[in-house]
């Protein structure tokens, strides 16, 4: 294996066993398999949906609670309602040097993009990061994961130096500005409703984290299918986590809604499935025509055409059990995605216009997972919250808008 094989197969996992958790003797070679199970396309055109600076100098501390806070990272306050020990995720979003990882304190840019990719074509080169300089930067590494089911694999995490956390208009501030997909010896390859094509002069401009918090770039309705649930056997995972597993025959439709960066309540904990009344609500039209909220899990909104039940949220972690419980131990898959499942008439279903963050009041807002946890350290600048936000509704009723590809 050359430098270049050996930069793509350790990068794509390394980062995140902490997470995920490698049971087999090859992961990476897993995880660069180039299979895709009605994935989603969530635009009819091929390009990066947000390229946002996510957190800055948390991924390569090794060490506990002491070296995370010095780090600058965010370590929570954690008891199990069962008595468990809490995973070192549960209190930190900061990630230890494992493996060939051999950043230290590194900063992470997660890339949205439009379609699904091959993994076996990712790779740090793929990519220059543009800073507010005019200087230009190669990741150290590009990973799949957490994004890796089968379903998924729209997103590209990447790690190395991209800045420091000063706001743009503060003296000093260094930050993307842009990120380019570039071309090198195997370009990144998407894969659209015609098949692969190239990722090269894709574009977008770059958000701050240190300004405002992730949000939304994407939200589509469709029927329920756990095609595609799950990725590699190799790879351990807060599985099954899907709709039917939580919510059984109650799944009848899904609608996904697709992040620009781990949405997390503080920046560290899990979002549950239980909590879509704390953040999310969704608008649908009346029939009378007229804007109605939908706010309540487990009630029969009446909209025009019928009736919708919010059922809850999945593709998050597993359903409570003897040993999971809902609380600040739960345990998710991080990712950028999150399923709001419906119940109801699917006429009614066609009524359904946006999904809203409102972020202020009684609703709580989403934080990248540079955010300040429940025991933030003084003097600290962590990640901002998210801004309220309302988010149009694609519906794929019809036309479930995916593709699937295997070599």
């Amino acid at each position: 294996m050359n430098l270049r094989d050996s930069i793509r197969a350790s990068s794509r996992w390394l980062l995140f066993l902490p997470l995920a958790g490698a049971v087999a003797c090859n992961p990476a070679a897993a995880l660069q398999e180039d299979k895709l199970v009605h994935a989603d396309l969530f635009s009819p055109e091929a390009e990066i949906m947000s390229a946002g600076y996510g957190f800055e100098g948390i991924i390569g501390v090794e060490g506990g609670e002491a070296e995370v806070r010095a780090a600058g990272g965010a370590w929570n306050k954690v008891t199990c309602t069962n008595g468990a020990e809490p995973q070192r995720r549960v209190l930190t979003s900061s990630v230890e040097p494992n493996g060939n990882l051999d950043v230290t304190r590194a900063d992470a840019m997660p890339i949205v993009f439009s379609w699904p990719y091959l993994p076996s074509t990712l790779a740090p080169t793929d990519f220059s990061v543009v800073l507010n300089d005019g200087s230009k930067v190669t990741p150290a590494f590009a990973t799949i994961m957490p994004n890796y089911e089968y379903n998924e694999r729209q997103v590209a995490v990447l790690f190395g130096e991209f800045g420091n956390r000063l706001r743009p208009d503060e003296a000093g501030s260094l930050h993307p500005v842009r990120v380019d997909v570039v071309a090198d010896d195997e370009p990144l390859m998407l894969v659209g409703p015609k098949g692969p094509v190239s990722a090269v002069g894709l574009s977008k401009e770059s958000t701050n984290p240190y300004v405002a918090g992730p949000g939304l770039v994407a939200a589509k309705l469709s029927r329920f299918s756990t095609e595609g649930e799950g990725g590699p056997e190799v790879v351990e995972g807060p599985f099954p986590n899907d709709g039917v597993a939580l919510y059984g025959s109650a799944a009848k439709f899904r609608l996904r809604v697709y992040t620009s960066g781990g949405f997390s309540p503080d920046g560290v904990r899990g979002l549950r499935p239980d909590e879509f009344e704390h953040f999310f609500r969704l608008h649908a039209k009346a029939p009378d025509g007229s804007d109605v909220l939908l706010e309540e899990t487990g009630v029969d909104h009446a909209v025009d055409q019928g009736v919708i039940r919010i059922v809850g949220l999945a593709d998050l972690g597993r359903a409570a059990s003897g040993e999971v419980v809902y609380d600040d131990c739960y345990v998710e898959d991080w990712d950028n995605y999150i399923d709001i499942v419906l119940d109801g008439d699917e006429a009614a279903m066609r009524s359904i216009t946006g999904v809203e963050i409102p972020a202020s009041g009684s609703y709580g807002a989403f934080f990248n997972p540079g955010g300040p946890g429940n025991s933030p350290t003084e003097g600290v600048r962590y990640t901002a919250p998210g801004l309220p936000q309302l988010q149009p509704v694609t519906l794929a009723l019809d036309d479930p808008m995916t593709v699937s590809y295997e070599e």
